[in-house]
């Protein structure tokens, strides 16, 4: 069983007695403009293709993303999420040592762990902005020994960013100039999920070198920016080398034929595409800039579609706040699990207007309300 991520709506109105849609979920980081209106007719017209089997090798949708990322066929490898390449990386690569950077994803230590690696966490602290130490990493990783570095850019839940010179740069100290023969010893994967919410992402993004450096992995969702989280579809770029080692402990047709279809027209949809970029940019500094009125919490700036913000009122935690929203119909995401965070983290995703709406009102009378009951 897993536990502890955002989105889990069916278990929470089981829970409380509530009929599905009763709630509004913040918890979950998809695209407040959902998923691209092209999208249904896609699937409709592609109803019969399950009748067979799906392309085992996603041809189609491999060479629409070849088209968008500027990247060979054999650099592209698709899977069913982002999360099951971040296991499927570990296990096909089998590092002795992973290394992590807290607070971050739940899922990359995990994958480790589950491949037999000794997993190395590097906890950040909000008097860093939580930003990872990227040479702390680089004197963590020892000669002679396998080893994997996960880095979330931007970050879930804190929203940090890491510029890409210096990812890079430690991408490039671990294996020279990244082009050695065979595969390299040190790895680093980096899970670009959230990128496609972020202004001016080619000061962030290593997509344009992956494939060229030779340990270095990019993992992009496909789900989150394009509002599909139930179809399941993400992929990573890679050297040809790496791609091929990987494809080669990967299941086959993990990828519906459906989730196949829903990215090529996705994609396509260029206006959909620069519609969300421009609603988010909006509204995340809309509700950034409501949520720091309000007494009783301090939000972190945000970089992507979602904030997570720190509790400074006494006597209410994360799991407390999280409780009694609910009770008002919104569900808002606990990170007091997150290593590096306490009991006073909370995130929520930003979506339309007249919902951020309901939930500053909802926070406002809630911490309103414990502010009158410690006074």
């Amino acid at each position: 069983m897993h536990g502890g991520h955002g989105g889990n709506i069916q278990e929470i109105c089981s829970r409380y007695g509530l009929e599905p849609g009763g709630l509004l979920d913040f918890s979950a980081n998809i695209n407040p403009l959902g998923y691209p209106p092209s999208l249904p007719k896609a699937l409709r017209e592609g109803l019969p293709s399950i009748l067979h089997y799906p392309d085992i090798n996603c041809t189609r949708l491999r060479r629409a993303i070849t088209q968008k990322t500027r990247h060979k066929e054999k650099e592209i490898l698709i899977g069913n999420g982002s999360t099951e390449l971040m296991y499927l990386i570990p296990r096909a690569f089998r590092p002795q040592k992973g290394v992590i950077f807290e607070p971050t994803y739940s899922e990359y230590g995990r994958a480790l762990r589950l491949a037999g690696a000794n997993v190395e966490k590097l906890v950040s602290t909000g008097n860093t902005s939580f930003r990872p130490d990227l040479g702390s990493a680089s004197g963590r990783l020892t000669s002679g020994q396998s080893q994997m570095v996960f880095l979330c850019n931007p970050n879930n839940p804190t929203g940090d960013l890491i510029k890409k010179e210096e990812i890079l740069a430690l991408a490039l100290h671990q294996h020279g100039a990244g082009l050695a023969e065979g595969l390299p010893q040190s790895l680093i994967v980096v899970d670009e999920a959230f990128m496609d919410f972020v202004d001016e992402p080619h000061k962030y993004t290593v997509l344009p070198e992956a494939g060229r450096v030779k340990n270095l992995i990019v993992l992009r969702s496909m789900t989150k920016f394009f509002g599909y989280p139930g179809l399941r579809l993400g992929y990573m770029v890679a050297h040809r080398e790496v791609i091929s080692q990987a494809e080669g402990h990967k299941e086959p047709w993990t990828v519906n034929a459906l989730a196949q279809l829903a990215g090529e027209a996705a994609l396509q949809d260029e206006d959909f595409i620069f519609r969300s970029r421009e609603y988010v940019a909006s509204e995340k500094s809309f509700l950034y800039g409501e949520l720091s009125r309000l007494g009783g919490i301090n939000p972190i700036p945000p970089t992507v579609n979602f904030i997570t913000s720190r509790i400074t009122l006494e006597g209410l935690t994360s799991a407390g706040l999280k409780e009694m929203l609910i009770r008002k119909g919104l569900l808002i995401r606990d990170c007091s699990n997150f290593p590096g965070l306490d009991d006073k983290y909370f995130r929520v995703a930003v979506r339309r207007r007249e919902e951020n709406l309901l939930l500053l009102q909802a926070l406002g009378t809630v911490l309103s309300e414990k502010t009158g009951a410690r006074d």
